[in-house]
């Protein structure tokens, strides 16, 4: 167990955030959860419901939420953010306030509150386009606002440690995996869910390369981080596993192996830009790290799920963008006649 026992998790009801905060109660930790519900609470409402976690409903811009729900807190895993390529692009301004801004303020307010220990999530996608297997000290290249919002926020993260103050950026491989609130907008779910529904895997940049880690695994990283007395201030970590590096082809032929029904197709006239194999020999020789969950093993588990009825990937809202900017455009809103009123109060 670690020297922490008072966790809060920004974004605590979201795809990864509500596997976390779940293992994070089993681990008989005081768990704390802010989160805009943009996508519900399903992911967590057991967890509210019988008061095994705090949850404050609030946008991460809001200062005063985090002056209050930062109180008692020992250690921060910050999972908030605008995630993707797509919708940072649909709300370049919004995605910038969020990922960037209210991380800044996080950090600051963190410090304030006197934590002692932020996890920031990033990306592998920070990589952008490479040549050369990329590993933690090869220079990063953004080649979308997501990626360029997370190379900013991991300068400002990483800045920011003292001796009071112990910052550790880990950047996450494509994330994949059943989860209380599920998601069919990454890339193993999106092949599954095309192959099921349109019979047809379509796919650009095939022999581009992408390292992959189930959401479970993710997790466990991030628990790790926490119970680390050493090897964690001021690091960064790719996480994930050098054997789940695949090409876009290799994934869509293990998916049609699963269904052999469905086709691929090969899209010539749409580009993709990025393209990076990572290595993940740091997280492994300095934490410990092992994967539990390989890409088949994501594969078998969700078209499992599906089979039994239990879930259906028509039924997904997380890909509804236009829902997503209506709520956080309805919180921005709130939250600056929030900090109206004070000014004027």
């Amino acid at each position: 167990m670690s020297k922490f026992s008072n966790i809060l998790v920004t974004g605590g009801a979201g795809y990864i955030g509500s596997v976390l905060t779940r293992k994070l109660v089993s681990s008989k930790y005081n768990v704390k959860v802010l989160d805009s519900l943009i996508f519900g609470q399903d992911g967590i409402s057991d967890l509210v419901s019988n008061r095994s976690v705090k949850l404050f409903s609030d946008d991460i811009r809001n200062e005063k939420i985090l002056t209050d729900v930062l109180k008692d807190v020992d250690c921060v895993i910050h999972l908030a953010a605008i995630v993707g390529e797509p919708l940072c692009n649909k709300i370049p301004e919004i995605a910038k306030q969020i990922n960037e801004s209210a991380t800044k303020q996080i950090v600051d307010s963190c410090k304030k509150a006197g934590v002692q220990r932020l996890i920031f999530a990033s990306t592998c996608s920070n990589y952008g386009s490479a040549l050369e297997t990329v590993n933690e000290d090869t220079p990063l290249e953004s080649l979308s606002l997501y990626s360029e919002t997370k190379v900013k926020s991991e300068l400002n993260v990483l800045n920011s440690q003292d001796k009071n103050f112990e910052p550790c950026v880990l950047r996450f491989a494509t994330a994949y995996g059943l989860s209380p609130r599920m998601r069919f907008d990454l890339l193993l779910q999106e092949f599954i869910r095309d192959a099921l529904i349109d019979k047809k895997i379509s796919i650009f940049g095939p022999n581009h390369w992408r390292p992959l880690v189930h959401v479970n695994d993710i997790t466990s990283a991030c628990i790790i981080a926490i119970e680390n007395s050493k090897n964690i201030s001021g690091e960064i970590y790719n996480v994930g596993d050098n054997e789940q590096n695949y090409t876009k082809k290799h994934l869509a032929e293990m998916i049609q192996k699963h269904i052999p029904s469905s086709t691929i197709e090969v899209i010539e006239t749409k580009q993709d830009p990025r393209n990076y194999k990572v290595s993940f020999d740091k997280i492994k020789n300095k934490l410990n790290f092992n994967i539990s969950k390989t890409a088949e093993d994501g594969i078998d588990e969700i078209l499992n799920k599906i089979k039994s009825g239990e879930l259906d990937p028509r039924d997904s809202q997380f890909s509804n963008l236009a829902k997503a900017i209506e709520h956080v455009k309805r919180s921005e809103e709130h939250t600056s006649e929030l900090q109206s009123r004070e000014t004027t109060s």
